[in-house]
Parts: structure tokens; C-alpha cells; sequence
């Protein structure tokens, strides 16, 4: 095993420090995230409600309805009338928006002579923008039950439009299939495909390139070992770095994300992390095969930044357009990613909802096998042209 003690001396000596920045980096965001989505948020919306001042200049029932109308969904400030202090109440924000009622507003109310309110607001204000929404919606269903009842008085216009605009729904937010902390460990194997491809091409791709060298490998050619048991030592030694990468990041993974192991779908977590491993590998071995030790280290960048970007690593596949998810098809991290978002959703495990994961997961390894292919081909011609 002179190959694999050799394989076994580099790691630590080259590639540790490697390993480690690698790591540090990957588990504080992973603790940082999973500490974010721990942060209490409300499922609700509140309205902020806008400081109104109503200067009523009409005093009848419709604009007396209205002025209570505003007083309710906003706070009414009081502010002095003339120009001067109104431009004030606004500029020191004691007032938020100014709402003037003009004279013969009831009366015009329905006329082509319509007197319609004017408003005075604080500039690139949401809550005031909102306010007049609200009132433009209670003056339109008033408008509306005069048309169709003419005779009807403006008492009883103001007390049916505020029963209308006042019914609310009731808004039931979807029940979340999967914990906050299912949902963690979700984003963290998801994030770990960045993760493993940049590590595994940076360590395997930089030890395959060692062991390329002209001078290193024609030697060990020389050496009493055949090439085929020379290849399977470089191969294992290969597969027990990935493998101790791999369960590192996996004991990590439920170390962070407590009380995960046992849920549902956390052991396919694991296989399909794995089955992300053996990809990666293939990719690294590919790599090797035409990047220079100057390349090698840009090329992982690129690829795991790439691949993972387009495959949902960093961002939802939903929020995805049509044309990245048709691309998606071609990356493979798109179908590891679309894999642990199955998990992910999982509320029992049944042969349908394996059925995508499993899918999912030989397309993966179908991958895989194409890029170890052509790694094998590229150096078998290498091979022949050297002999």
C-alpha cells in the first residue's frame, strides 16, 4: 500500500489548512442561518396606522361619516388650519397626511360638479399612500349604494359601507410541512453541495495533479507495484478522503440542526448527500484530467459557484425562471437540490413520494458515471500518447 501511505502523507501535510478554512466557513453560516430562522417573526401583517389630520369644511353627514371613518383606521392629530402650520405638521412629521373636505362635498357628492377631497402628505410615505386607499375605497361603495338607491340618506349610506369595508377575512396561513428545524437542515445539505464541490477540487484535483506529474508517475511505473493496483490505491485513498469529508459534514449537519435525526426523511438527507460526494469526486477527477496546478484552484470556484447558483443552492428552485429550471436538467446540483427539497417536504415515506427521489438520485449517479468516463478516457489517451 506504498501508494496509499504516500496519498495518506500529503493530505494532512498540504491540504489540512485547506480543509479547515473550508470548514469554519461553511459551519458559522450554517449556525448563523439556522439561528436566523430560529428568530420569532409574526404570520401577520399589521397595519401601521398613519397620524391624519381631517379639516371638515363641509360638517354633513357624508363628510361627518367620512372624518369618523378616518379617525378609526388612522390617529387623528389636530394641527392649527392656516397654510404655514400645515406645511409645518408635515415637515416635523407631527402629521402625516392632510386631508381637506371642501365645502358642497355631500352635495356635489354625485353630480358632474363633484368637489372631491385633497390631501397633503408627507413625501414617499407607505402608511399615508395606504390611508388613501382605504378612503378612496369608502367613498366608491358609498357612491355606489347612492347610484343604486337614490332616495336612500347619508346616515344610512355611512353605517352600510362601514359594515361592508369593515368585514374582514380571515387568513389561515398554510400549515408548514416541515419544522423550522427540518427546514434548516434542508438549506444546510442544500448549501453543502457549494461546499463539497469547491473542497473535493481543491484537494483530490490538486493530489491527482501531484501524482500526474510526468517525473512522479513514471517513476511509480518503474516501481514493483502494477498499474492496476497502483490506480485502485489512488482510488481508495481518493474515496476515504471524500468519505471523511462527507461524514464530518454529516455529523455537523445534526449537531447544529438538534433533534433532526430521527425525523422523517433525515436518513435521505444523508444518502443523497453522499450520492452528492461520489458526484463531486467524479467532477474533481475530470478536472484533474486538463487543469493545471495555477487553474485548478479557479476552476473550483467557478464551477461550485456556478453549479451551485444555477442549481438552488442559494436561491429557492421556485424563484427560478423557466429557462434556468430547463437548464437545471443539464447541472446536476439542480437534481441534488430537487432531491433534498423532496425530502424536505416529506410527511410520510410511501412509494410515490420516493418514487422523484429516487429519480432524482439516479440521475445523480448517472452523472456521476459520465464524468468518471471521460476523466478515464482523457487519461487513457494520455496514456497512449505518452508511451
Amino acid at each position: 500500500m506504498q501508494v496509499f501511505k504516500a496519498f495518506s502523507k500529503i493530505v494532512p501535510k498540504k491540504f489540512l489548512g485547506v480543509f479547515l478554512i473550508y470548514t469554519i466557513i461553511f459551519v458559522g453560516l450554517a449556525i448563523f442561518f439556522s439561528r436566523s430562522a430560529l428568530t420569532p417573526t409574526e404570520d401577520a401583517f399589521e397595519l401601521s396606522k398613519v397620524k391624519v389630520s381631517v379639516i371638515n369644511q363641509d360638517n354633513t353627514a357624508l363628510a361627518n361619516g367620512l372624518e369618523n371613518y378616518i379617525n378609526e383606521i388612522a390617529t387623528p392629530v389636530e394641527i392649527e388650519l392656516d397654510e404655514e402650520s400645515i406645511k409645518d405638521a408635515l415637515f416635523f412629521r407631527q402629521t402625516e397626511l392632510v386631508i381637506t373636505i371642501p365645502i358642497g362635498f355631500q352635495e356635489n357628492f354625485t353630480s358632474a360638479n363633484y368637489k372631491n377631497i385633497t390631501t397633503m402628505s408627507v413625501p414617499d410615505s407607505v402608511s399615508s399612500e395606504y390611508a388613501k386607499t382605504l378612503i378612496d375605497r369608502y367613498l366608491n361603495t358609498a357612491r355606489l349604494y347612492i347610484a343604486a338607491s337614490p332616495k336612500i340618506s347619508f346616515e344610512e349610506v355611512h353605517e352600510k359601507v362601514i359594515t361592508d369595508i369593515s368585514t374582514e377575512v380571515n387568513v389561515s396561513f398554510l400549515e408548514k410541512i416541515a419544522s423550522n428545524s427540518k427546514s434548516n437542515l434542508n438549506a444546510y445539505f442544500n448549501f453543502l453541495s457549494y461546499i463539497l464541490i469547491a473542497m473535493l477540487i481543491t484537494m483530490v484535483g490538486r493530489i491527482m495533479l501531484i501524482f500526474n506529474h510526468k517525473e512522479i508517475k513514471m517513476r511509480n511505473y518503474c516501481a514493483p507495484i502494477s498499474i492496476k493496483n497502483y490506480n485502485f490505491q489512488l482510488i481508495f485513498g481518493n474515496l476515504s478522503l471524500a468519505f471523511i469529508i462527507w461524514l464530518i459534514f454529516v455529523i455537523f449537519a445534526f449537531v447544529i440542526n438538534k433533534d433532526t435525526f430521527h425525523q422523517t426523511g433525515s436518513f435521505l438527507f444523508i444518502v443523497n448527500s453522499f450520492v452528492l460526494t461520489i458526484l463531486c469526486l467524479s467532477i474533481s477527477f475530470l478536472v484533474a484530467t486538463f487543469a493545471t496546478k495555477n487553474s485548478i484552484d479557479p476552476i473550483g470556484n467557478s464551477l461550485s459557484l456556478g453549479l451551485s447558483f444555477l442549481g438552488g443552492s442559494f436561491v429557492p428552485q421556485a424563484l427560478l425562471s423557466d429557462t434556468l429550471q430547463t437548464i437545471g436538467t443539464f447541472n446536476p446540483i439542480f437534481w441534488y437540490v430537487k432531491v433534498n427539497d423532496a425530502i424536505g417536504d416529506l410527511t410520510s415515506i410511501t412509494q410515490s413520494t420516493l418514487e422523484p427521489i429516487i429519480y432524482g438520485i439516479l440521475v445523480q449517479l448517472a452523472f456521476a458515471v459520465a464524468f468518471l468516463a471521460i476523466a478515464l478516457v482523457v487519461i487513457k489517451q494520455r496514456r497512449f500518447a505518452h508511451q
